[in-house]
Order: structure tokens, then C-alpha cells, then sequence
């Protein structure tokens, strides 16, 4: 089970790891952010990608080409290959051609010089020089897919004859019999793994910029140090350390302290870690969990009919669901059942939070403004109460953005009634 909407990824975390030249790769890059790996040892295969490309960043960093050279060697090599474009393989025709025609000798010259320049550039500046050892078999397979198209091609000869202005019509003749060898899965094989080579070097870079640090996978509990969400400025920077035993994470804070934004950055974490991606944190190590549950910003449903509140009931049925089969779940809820009166919420709350105890294998977080519940809830194994930081200073609130243990019990929301001068103002 996956429901990752509220994270956001494609509105804020796709341009923190875009940095490709072309729709085709940046799709690639989405498709990286989006695939998560059905096992922990996949996982840390799809790491090791990141981790090589980085170790070899003095090869592969300053990766660029031009996107409209993109394009037009592009659109060239499909339409010889798919024979939409014949190009002349016998040299005296060619060159009568070309002796007949100034534009024919321009244009023609300019795109074999086009694409040679292109190829070869790529061949020799950046795909020969990486080192494939470092690469899990999937990558160095796509890597040689690559390198096999390039060496189809006497690239560095024919852009030496471009460089000495000696690229004759026999030079021609032999680009074009190369051309009209390769087939049309050929083709589309080259060009499928350049740009998830391309995207593969964009997420890296992004990972370098952003100094996000590689997690690792243990049987239980969960660490975090430093974590925080990227989008922030200036983040607050939290740490957290759940025990194999914990399963259930209670937070307490009043509006506006940041408990959906830690939340976030708590669920963004995990949901990173199983991407293969670096994480935002200093440190971290969690279990690998089959199912990844963010709820944030659950809305009712016009078109389908249903409230808030039954889209709550309908969310928590389905993690429960996933959570009673073979692999772990880790879920987040923001203010769980916000969608209905207190009573009611307090009373499910409480047969939630205590229900949860059923599943030690899987970890669940949830905020919440009940603060009665801290009286009503028995004591129970694998359960821990956290709250985020708020004081009053002259009879206003303080924010901190950190994160500790315990509870809070700190209500601002009369005290910010007051401030904003309402009671003046119903007063008429």
C-alpha cells in the first residue's frame, strides 16, 4: 500500500533532484523518485547507482549537452533508422550530388557533422570514461547498451576528418551504411538507457547539493538524526529514536508549533530511504516497510460523496488492512478523525491508539489536539508521547520547532483570539 500524495513529490521534491536537459530524461527522473523497490536488497542495488556515479562525479559532474542538438540528432538518427530517410550509400553518387547542389552539400554535410560531433562527444567526454565496475549488474547492462551504440560508429576519425575539414563523401557513404545497420530496437534501446543514465546523474547531483546522506536498513526501530523538511530555509533540525519495541509515536503541540510539517519531514525520510535516494537528515537507519502510508491534508470527496470523516474511517481501514498481511506498514496521521465532534473522536481515538499495540512489527505516528487523552489512555508497551516545543513569553507564544518527549497540554488558540482583538469585536 502506498498513499504518498500529501509528501508532495512531484510540486516540491522533483526539482530539488531535476537537473536533465530534456523532457525524455527529466520523465526518467520521475520515474526514479516514483519507483520503490520491492526489497530491501533492490534497494541499496538502486543506492549503489547513486553512490557510484558520486564517486566518479570528476568523470561524470559536468555532464551537459545542448537540448536542441538533442533534438535534431534525434529526430536524424529516427528517421534513417526507421527508413523514413535514405542516405546515399554509393560514394559517386554522393558526391556528384554534392558537387551539383551547394545546398544539398550543406545541408546533408551539416547533419552527418551534427550528429558525429554530438555522438562523439558524449562517447569520449563521459560514457567511456566511467568506470562500470562500481555499477550493480542492471546499471553496468545499460551502461554497455550505451557504449555498444556509440562503437558502432568510427566517431573519433570521422570527427577528426570534421575537425581538418576533410569529411569527404566517402566518410559520408560510411556514416550512412553504419546508420542504415542499426535497427529501430536498437535505437530505442540506446536512447531509453542514455536518458535513465542522464537521470540517474541528475539525482545525484541532486543528492550532492542537497547533502543528502545515504540510510541503511536494519531489522527494527527507527533512527533519525538531524532530520528536517527541504524545503525550508532555515529548518529546525530534530532527531529521533524509536526502539524495536516502539510502535505507536503520539504528538502533542499546539496550532502553528510544526507538528505537520516534522510529520512530513519524518515521512519524507522513510519514503527517500525505500526510494534508494539519499534522505534529508544527518544520519538514519529504519526497516524497510512494505507499505507507506502520509496522511496530511485528507479532503472530502464531492464526487465520490463522502465526508472528511468517513475518508479518515476508509484511510485507517486500509493501513489496518495492509498492516494485518506479511509486511510492515509505517503510517502517519495528522490530527487523526479532525472530520468529526470531540466526543466521538476521543472515543475512537483511544480504541485506535490502544488497537495499534496489535501490530509491533509496523510503525504508526500520529498527532492529535486531544489532550484528554493523556489521562485516558492505559498504559501500554510500545507506545511514546512526544510533543513539540512552545513557551509563553509575556502572554504570547513562543515557537522552538523542537521536538522532545512528553506531552503537551500548552492552549494558545483563546490567547491568540484575544490578541487578534475578536472579543472587542463581537461585542460590536
Amino acid at each position: 500500500m502506498l498513499l504518498v500524495d500529501d509528501l508532495r513529490l512531484e510540486a516540491d521534491i522533483l526539482p530539488l533532484f531535476n537537473f536533465t536537459h530534456c523532457h525524455a530524461a527529466e520523465a526518467a527522473v520521475r520515474g526514479l523518485l516514483r519507483e520503490l523497490p520491492a526489497s530491501t536488497e533492490l534497494v541499496l542495488q538502486k543506492q549503489t547507482v547513486f553512490r557510484a556515479l558520486l564517486a566518479q562525479w570528476d568523470v561524470i559532474g559536468e555532464f551537459s549537452y545542448s537540448r536542441i542538438q538533442l533534438a535534431e540528432v534525434q529526430r536524424f538518427l529516427y528517421e534513417v533508422v526507421s527508413g523514413q530517410l535514405a542516405l546515399e550509400a554509393n560514394r559517386v553518387r554522393l558526391a556528384v550530388r554534392l558537387l551539383v547542389s551547394e545546398e544539398t552539400r550543406y545541408r546533408t554535410r551539416a547533419r552527418y557533422v551534427q550528429a558525429i560531433q554530438f555522438l562523439q562527444r558524449l562517447e569520449q567526454h563521459y560514457f567511456r570514461r566511467l568506470e562500470p565496475a562500481g555499477l550493480p549488474p542492471f546499471a553496468r547492462a545499460r551502461l554497455a547498451t550505451i557504449t555498444r551504440f556509440l562503437e558502432r560508429f568510427s566517431l573519433n576519425s570521422a570527427a577528426e576528418a570534421v575537425a581538418q575539414d576533410q569529411f569527404s563523401a566517402a566518410r559520408m557513404v560510411d556514416f550512412a551504411r553504419q546508420l542504415h545497420a542499426v535497427s529501430e530496437e536498437e535505437l530505442a534501446a540506446f536512447w531509453a538507457a542514455f536518458f535513465w543514465l542522464e537521470a540517474c546523474w541528475s539525482v545525484s547531483k541532486g543528492l550532492q547539493e542537497q547533502g543528502f546522506v545515504f540510510p541503511g536498513f536494519q531489522p527494527a526501530g527507527l533512527h533519525l538524526t538531524d532530520f528536517y523538511h527541504p524545503l525550508l530555509a532555515a529548518p529546525v533540525k530534530n532527531s529521533l529514536d524509536l526502539d524495536p519495541a516502539d510502535n505507536v509515536l503520539l504528538l502533542t503541540g499546539p496550532n502553528m508549533s510544526g507538528k505537520s510539517t516534522l510529520l512530513k519531514a519524518l515521512g519524507l525520510c522513510v519514503y527517500l530511504a525505500h526510494a534508494g535516494l539519499g534522505v534529508p537528515a544527518a544520519a538514519a537507519r529504519l526497516p524497510f516497510y512494505s507499505s507507506i502510508v502520509v496522511a496530511i491534508n485528507l479532503a472530502d470527496s464531492l464526487s465520490g460523496g463522502y465526508s472528511h470523516f468517513l475518508a479518515e474511517i476508509r484511510n485507517l481501514k486500509a493501513v489496518l488492512e495492509a498492516a494485518q498481511g506479511p509486511g510492515r506498514v509505517f503510517a502517519v496521521f495528522d490530527e487523526l478523525f479532525r472530520g468529526t465532534n470531540v466526543d466521538d473522536a476521543l472515543d475512537i481515538t483511544r480504541a485506535t491508539v490502544a488497537g495499534l499495540a496489535a501490530f509491533p512489527e509496523s510503525c504508526f505516528l500520529i498527532s492529535t489536539h486531544l489532550l484528554q487523552l493523556e489521562s485516558q489512555l492505559p498504559a501500554q508497551p510500545g507506545r511514546r508521547t512526544f510533543c513539540i516545543e512552545c513557551r509563553l513569553h509575556e502572554g504570547l507564544p513562543v515557537f522552538s520547532y523542537r521536538l522532545q518527549p512528553g506531552w503537551s497540554q500548552l492552549k494558545i488558540g483563546r490567547i491568540l483570539f484575544d490578541k487578534e482583538g475578536l472579543p472587542e469585536l463581537l461585542k460590536g
